[in-house]
């Protein structure tokens, strides 16, 4: 209302100010310049300028009106827009992402129906199709997607947008199928963004809202088809984010599915082979020492139990039990104890407190099952006679430090093993963000080095 009297009072000014004009110069050839006036020519001069004033106030009126009503309009599409953009990125599922697309792009552009075509590799077959304005009946009689051999092949086919006045008189079109709604006008834009083609929009039937109220069938305009390219942009970029987030749920899945088993390599198989070799004692002394076997079998029961609640721990991320309370210093002395039990091997532990006073329990369980898988593959392959287990400082750096006196193997060979433990310590040294060095030659024996940083505390 405010704009409408703004206005009318332009159209008035403009008129006014050149009759008072005209008022004041008739007013001043008579007083100063004394010119008489004749009533003919004042009157025509009079009609001519009031006139000539209506007509120039009424087009700058009216330019300034339609000036108005279209950055009135354009607001309201770009805020249409942003509202579109928006909802596109509240969703990532992918397939809610691209229902979205087609239905606030129908929204958009007032259009009747919307599609969506997803296109294959090739750029040129439909594999998915999303359709937006359709009731169920008519959705129901379509059976799959199209295979883009008319019109939406076009855009497919040239990845330029497209907007025809009446489909069915298009040289391009094939027609529809049977049970399929009629449509006229279509507008059509590519979906991509940084060179990434996803697919195709297409809308038809374009609804036009009279300012009475009602609604009439129109044809798409260009300014329609600029709106609907800058919403593809923002659609392509919704639909790679959704994407990406699948992308890293699966990467997720698959680092899970890495840590269960590297896990269970360091942790509850190397339990197992202990306990195997256990109930192995346990075998030879059941005739000679049955009170000892009986101990023995209990030991490995104890075992067994340890490894069931290890298994539900490292599926649910937790510590493993049996390092479960305990510091990097207390586990180093479990690992050193259990060791001594099952072999004859000569171990010497130095701990340094402070050291493990500073090692937080997120890096003792690292560095606890780095010396776990060390200290079995000793056990198993370097047929050694004694094992130095340090852990301390070195260099202002928490460093873990396991050393034997076996068989040692080729440096070469060590780089390129296959296995599971050697690639699992240095996975779990950079869990730690440290350092993984191995420092081993035949006949020489091996020492195994992993330091890390020390981590800051939780307050």
């Amino acid at each position: 209302m405010m704009n409408r009297i703004d206005t009318r009072s332009l159209r008035w000014l403009g008129v006014v100010a050149p009759l008072a004009s005209w008022v004041a110069w008739v007013v001043l050839k008579l007083m100063i310049w004394q010119q008489p006036i004749l009533f003919a020519a004042t009157l025509v001069e009079l009609l001519i300028i009031t006139i000539g004033a209506t007509l120039f106030a009424h087009w700058i009126a009216t330019n300034l009106e339609r000036g108005e009503a279209e950055a009135h309009r354009r607001s309201e599409h770009l805020e249409a827009l942003r509202k579109a953009g928006l909802a596109l990125t509240t969703e990532l599922d992918i397939a809610k992402v691209l229902q979205q697309v087609v239905d606030q792009s129908r929204v958009l552009v007032e259009a009747r129906y919307g599609a969506l075509a997803v296109m294959g590799f090739d750029g040129q077959t439909i594999e998915q199709f999303y359709t937006s304005g359709l009731n169920p009946e008519s959705h129901d009689r379509l059976i799959g997607a199209p295979l883009g051999a008319g019109l939406l092949g076009v855009l497919g086919r040239e990845g330029e947008p497209m907007r025809i006045a009446d489909i069915t008189v298009d040289a391009r079109s094939i027609g529809f199928p049977e049970g399929h709604p009629a449509m006229h006008t279509l507008v059509g834009v590519p979906i991509a963004s940084k060179g990434k083609y996803y697919g195709n929009l297409y809308l038809t039937d374009k609804r036009v809202t009279l300012p009475s109220g009602g609604v009439v069938d129109g044809e798409f305009t260009q300014e329609d088809q600029e709106l609907l390219t800058m919403f593809a942009i923002q659609a392509a970029i919704a639909v790679e984010n959704a994407q990406l987030y699948r992308e890293n749920q699966q990467i997720a899945v698959l680092r899970e599915r890495e840590r269960i088993g590297m896990d269970l390599h360091d942790g509850v198989i190397q339990s197992i082979y202990a306990i195997g070799l256990l109930l192995d004692d346990a075998g030879h002394r059941i005739d000679t020492a049955p009170e000892q076997t009986r101990d023995v079998i209990g030991a490995a029961i104890t075992g067994l139990n340890e490894v069931i609640v290890d298994i539900r721990n490292y599926i649910q991320h937790l510590r493993p039990q049996r390092f479960q309370g305990r510091n990097i210093k207390q586990g180093l002395e479990a690992l050193a104890q259990e060791l001594r039990t099952d072999t004859l091997l000569s171990i010497e532990l130095r701990v340094d407190e402070q050291a493990a006073i500073v090692c937080t329990a997120r890096q003792a369980d690292e560095f606890l099952h780095i010396a776990q898988e060390a200290l079995t593959n000793i056990r198993k392959h370097a047929a050694a006679r004694a094992v130095k287990l340090q852990f301390g400082f070195e260099e202002g750096l928490l460093q873990l430090s396991i050393q034997d006196d076996g068989v040692g193997m080729d440096p070469a060979q060590a780089r390129r093993s296959p296995g599971n433990g050697l690639r699992n310590l240095r996975s779990r040294a950079r869990a730690l963000h440290g350092e993984f060095r191995l420092e081993t030659a035949l006949g020489a024996g091996a020492r195994l080095m992993v330091t890390a940083p020390i981590e800051k505390r939780d307050a």
